[in-house]
């Protein structure tokens, strides 16, 4: 690309005025395969981040924060399975996994509500369950148990992505 500066007087006739003239050439070609470069490290480095922990928790309008410094006594894991099969793994002052078959391959929400509903019971304070899927459980079937989990529990996070 050549660009020239001429002088005032000669705006008009189109020529170049000998020493007063300044004519460059500017050359954006190194500036354009830096920025490939750089884009091309983004995109690549964008593909091993991952995250670990989402909060997929809804705040009501206006609802004061009920947060507090202790910890849950219990941390609630529920793993959504590829074969229509959930386990509730249950860590801190109880360590234990709780099965939960399928019925017909469909979903046992109810079970599943019966054993958050027992754990909610024996440990008023836990509020929070983390929900985890394997790579085949479709997205409206993790909506659908993340709304089933928080009748019991309200703050629902996603975890194992």
């Amino acid at each position: 690309m050549s660009v020239s500066m001429m002088e005032p007087g000669g705006a008009g006739s189109g020529k170049r005025h000998g020493p007063g003239s300044q004519d460059f050439d500017l050359n954006l070609a190194p500036i354009i395969d830096c920025f490939v470069v750089l884009i091309a490290f983004v995109l690549a480095s964008a593909a091993f981040l991952s995250i670990g922990i989402l909060d997929a928790g809804i705040a009501a309008a206006g609802a004061a924060s009920t947060s507090n410094s202790t910890p849950p006594p219990i941390n609630i894991v529920v793993e959504l399975k590829k074969s229509h099969q959930m386990e509730v793994k249950v860590t801190g002052k109880m360590n234990r996994t709780i099965p939960i078959a399928a019925t017909k391959d469909a979903w046992n929400y109810e079970a599943l509500t019966q054993q958050l509903a027992g754990l909610k019971s024996s440990f008023p304070a836990v509020s929070a369950a983390t929900l985890q899927a394997d790579d085949a459980v479709e997205y409206r079937e993790v909506v659908q148990s993340m709304e089933v989990v928080r009748k019991t529990l309200p703050a629902v996070l996603l975890g194992g992505f």
